[in-house]
């Protein structure tokens, strides 16, 4: 019998409801089936958040990584991205099992998170290295989300909480879903995105290698992408001037518009806010404190 953390048994019962619960009644038989039908011997997981990642080692003593996720669009989104890089700057799949929500995938060694690149400038130009091998023009028959949903879902949340949400009020809720609007009809050449991409969803490959994990799949601009990294492993004082200057190098780097790398940052950090509130009941201050920097940085689209 594998005992969860109980951090993450609620964060399974509080974003998945009913499903969550099943899913936890037949976690073991799950692990179990894995482990046979792979020939594999599943160690003790990574750190857990929403979904349960663990290494595991083959008959041969070859190490994979075994990911266990609730079924639905969500994961199908994710093995499609994965599917569609192709291994350019994004972990290979060995297998999958869709239905049972069971992805084998290869295992990055030695596995180091970016997060752990003390450098910032460092750190933000092996991103925008794999930003540039990652991104690749959408194709119309990509049957990924789009950042068009992303603005659906800002316009729900507004209808549901009219007089705003914690601490985003519905004046910014409002600019924020116009924000939204107004960057999705101008976009000029949409892009097959990761969607979630930062400094823990970056390892080290070997070498000087570095390749992404985790996508959520996105179709959009290319200057939407950014904006996770922008946002993660921000210091306590001086935010606004780390945040100036990854956008400046990333900017520089990957040839990216800056107005509209603000203007995504408020109108995404307005939406992240509002998720973290209605999954958790709070939200992380930087990403809070981010709303009224990217405000302030804007320009109209």
């Amino acid at each position: 019998m594998r005992q969860l953390p109980n951090k993450f048994v609620q964060t399974i019962k509080s974003v998945h409801k009913e499903n969550g619960e099943q899913w936890l009644k037949r976690f073991n038989k799950l692990i179990e089936e894995c482990e046979e039908r792979w020939d594999i011997q599943i160690m003790p997981p990574f750190p857990l958040s929403y979904n349960f990642v663990a290494p595991a080692v083959q008959k041969d003593g070859k190490e994979v990584v075994v990911k266990l996720v609730i079924p639905g669009e969500e994961f199908n989104a994710e093995v499609y991205t994965i599917q569609q890089f192709n291994g350019r700057g994004m972990v290979g799949i060995i297998d999958v099992d869709l239905k049972k929500g069971i992805l084998i995938l290869e295992r990055l060694t030695p596995g180091k998170m970016l997060a752990s690149i003390e450098d910032d400038e460092a750190a933000t130009r092996i991103a925008s290295r794999v930003m540039k091998a990652l991104w690749v023009p959408a194709s119309d028959t990509l049957q990924i989300p789009t950042s068009e949903d992303r603005e659906k879902a800002l316009l729900n949340i507004l209808i549901e909480n009219p007089e705003g949400i914690g601490p985003i009020t519905k004046e910014t809720l409002q600019e924020a879903a116009k924000t939204f609007t107004a960057l999705n009809r101008s976009i000029e050449k949409p892009y097959l995105l990761h969607g979630d991409l930062h400094h823990y969803n970056i390892l080290n490959a070997g070498s000087d290698s570095w390749a992404a994990i985790d996508p959520k799949g996105l179709i959009g601009d290319r200057e939407y992408d950014v904006i996770q990294f922008l946002l993660n492993r921000l210091p306590a004082e001086n935010l606004s001037a780390l945040i100036d200057k990854r956008i400046a190098l990333l900017a520089e780097e990957l040839d990216l518009d800056t107005h509209r790398i603000y203007s995504w940052g408020f109108a995404h950090s307005v939406l992240a806010t509002c998720w973290s509130i209605e999954d958790h009941g709070n939200y992380d201050e930087a990403f809070f404190h981010s709303i009224q920097y990217f405000w302030d940085h804007r320009r109209p689209i």
